[in-house]
């Protein structure tokens, strides 16, 4: 067995979170391994503890899990999720198994699950997707998020549906009048898309599906994008619109402002029990069968 640095996510408004993070922080210390423990949503902290870090395991809901996916960029570690959550597609692991099963999965050989992730980047002027990122004068310092389940342009005021342009790979697809508009990752499928109608995907798939809420029009299916592909949402509207990055970060957006997204250059890691693939099983028992709320 090789002494790992192990960090523990916890969600600061679960108490039982934080003392199995402390539970989990002894046990894995009586092993020999290095431990830190942080907030889930001290992101600037957490990145700053991330430098050699092999593991992190995250205590609390899927929303735990998806801050944890965004405060480790640009470390690879894998994330190992314990189940807070009602619904719980992301993380595996039980709390009352935690403190039994956590050391031991680190100890064995690793079964990693890779999901992609998508970035979403705010400009005022069209992107030209044939011209290299890199060079694009545009994408010098523009503001640059990540995220693993969802990228959401909704309405800013109640009772006033906005206008979103949708453009996919650099060709004009539909304007919807609508509450909200969700491109969403394979690994977000199950969440707010799902809620407005679009499909299950596969994490495996690495598709991204594009879903409409409540869309004032006929165009009202939801669209599946391959896994390389680039989006660009136009909002129109004279009373506000909002940006969401996976249903945590919120950013207002003004009339002729273009989310421009495509897949992320980083991916999420997941430190999985068996490498055997139960998804659609997962998927199934969970809709069925939910449990306490805790993101």
């Amino acid at each position: 067995m090789t002494n790992k640095l192990i960090g523990i996510l916890f969600h600061p408004r679960v108490d039982e979170a934080q003392d199995l993070a402390r539970e989990l922080a002894a046990a894995l210390k009586i092993r020999g391994h290095n431990v830190w423990v942080a907030s889930a949503w001290k992101e600037q902290e957490v990145k700053d503890l991330m430098s050699g870090t092999d593991v992190v395991v995250s205590v609390g809901g899927d929303g735990t899990i998806l801050r944890a996916a965004r405060a480790i960029i640009p470390a690879p570690a894998p994330i190992l999720g314990i189940r807070y959550g009602r619904l719980g597609f992301i993380a595996e692991i039980a709390p009352a198994d935690a403190v039994k099963s956590v050391p031991s999965m680190i100890d064995a050989p690793w079964h990693l699950d890779i999901r992609g992730m998508l970035r979403a980047r705010l400009t005022t002027h069209p992107v030209e997707p044939s011209l290299a990122e890199a060079h694009h004068p545009l994408m010098n310092g523009a503001p640059e998020f990540h995220a693993l389940n969802d990228v959401v342009v909704s309405r800013g005021s109640l009772g006033r549906p906005i206008y979103v342009k949708v453009v996919v790979n650099g060709q004009d697809y539909f304007t919807y009048r609508a509450d909200a508009v969700i491109l969403s990752t394979a690994t977000g499928s199950t969440g707010y898309s799902l809620s407005a109608g679009g499909p299950i995907l596969h994490p495996a798939s690495g598709c991204h599906v594009l879903t409409a809420v409540a869309a004032h029009a006929a165009m009202r299916n939801a669209l599946v994008l391959e896994p390389s592909f680039s989006v660009q949402l136009v909002v129109r509207s004279d009373h506000g619109a909002m940006l969401s990055i996976d249903g945590q970060v919120d950013i207002p957006l003004e009339d002729q402002e273009i989310v421009d997204i495509a897949p992320s250059k980083y991916a999420t890691r997941f430190l999985r029990a068996t490498a055997a693939d139960d998804f659609y099983r997962t998927v199934l028992a969970r809709l069925r069968y939910g449990e306490t709320p805790a993101g």
